[in-house]
């Protein structure tokens, strides 16, 4: 546990503490990237919105636009991956792996993670209800000739293709880093 704290005698910072620190530093920089290309987009949005007051695309939105598709969906990969990778990056705190290594000995009915599993897993069903009630919103309005939500990605990427693009990363960010479960370490147990 030496390796991630200052040396007693001297008070400087080992190699690895400065590695978390500037791995932190990273991260939270990142972060607070695709906060502000986030905000910037809805700003965007909002503005164009208020400016124009006839549709930004035709009807139905063109498929072709500024970026290529393709340039859109190696950025927005290339996104998660490094969401991902940044995720990796942060230290694992030691007394985290203890409480999970003591936690095998408490009793079902009083383990705290089991309770917390549940309530992941109840959100999970939450999100999957949503999507179906989305799903059916989507299959009503296409069978009145309303626009499928399709084409208004297609008409935020026809209109504002660059801003749509970095706001698509952005978020792909920050699903490629919170997505992703900490790395798994040698001695971890395989079941939950």
């Amino acid at each position: 546990m030496a390796e991630f704290e200052s040396s007693a005698d001297s008070g400087t910072p080992t190699p690895s503490s400065r590695r978390e620190g500037v791995a932190r530093w990273v991260s939270i920089g990142l972060l607070s990237a695709a906060g502000l290309i986030l905000v910037w987009a809805m700003i965007s949005a909002v503005s164009y919105t208020v400016a124009h007051t006839s549709p930004p695309c035709s009807n139905p939105p063109r498929l072709d636009s500024d970026p290529p598709q393709l340039a859109v969906v190696s950025l927005g990969l290339m996104a998660f991956a490094l969401g991902h990778l940044t995720a990796r990056w942060q230290a694992v705190d030691p007394k985290h792996v203890r409480r999970r290594t003591r936690a095998s000995s408490i009793p079902p009915e009083n383990d705290r993670r089991r309770r917390d599993a549940l309530v992941i897993q109840a959100l999970l069903l939450a999100f999957l209800l949503e999507m179906l009630g989305l799903l059916i919103i989507e299959i009503v309005t296409l069978s009145r000739g309303v626009w499928p939500i399709t084409f208004y990605v297609r008409c935020a990427y026809d209109a504002a293709g660059w801003q749509s693009t970095l706001a698509a990363a952005a978020v792909l960010f920050l699903v490629g880093r919170w997505f992703w479960l900490p790395r798994r370490r040698w001695h971890a147990r395989t079941g939950s």
